[in-house]
């Protein structure tokens, strides 16, 4: 069960890690090059086109994480302290102020996932154990 909590505050903190990124990117205090190289690893990152194709067997997804590790790592090797310092102070007050929302979006989205599955297996059920004519 601790390791399920450690799971869960990594990835709140890579979530907010990501954010103060996309929050120092609009700063007007980053050089241009260091923008240049935020869009790059976050568009590489989210872009269904990559270098190796995903269907290789390893190196599909090794070189997706190779890269954008290597991009994210050399942009906050680049940017400025302060201005990061101040991002991620704005990205954990912004993401612990957005938990509630967030929580209430998650139960609508389950609700409505079950609501639908719940559908399906009904409409499943009718076309394979009952002979009713429509």
């Amino acid at each position: 069960m601790a390791s399920l909590q450690t799971l869960k505050h990594k990835a709140h903190a890579f979530n907010t890690d990501i954010y103060a990124l996309y929050l120092s990117y609009r700063d007007d205090r980053v050089a241009w090059y260091v923008r240049v190289l935020l869009a790059v690893a976050i568009g590489y990152a989210l872009s269904p086109v990559d270098l190796v194709p995903d269907l290789t067997s390893v190196l599909g997804y090794v070189d997706d994480v190779v890269l954008v590790v290597a991009l994210v790592s050399l942009s906050y090797r680049l940017l400025n302290r302060q201005v990061l310092h101040e991002s991620r102070l704005q990205a954990y007050e912004e993401m612990s102020r957005e938990s509630e929302k967030s929580l209430l979006a998650l139960k609508v989205i389950s609700y409505a996932w079950v609501l639908l599955l719940t559908l399906v297996a009904l409409m499943v059920y009718k076309f394979l154990f009952l002979n009713i004519p429509y």
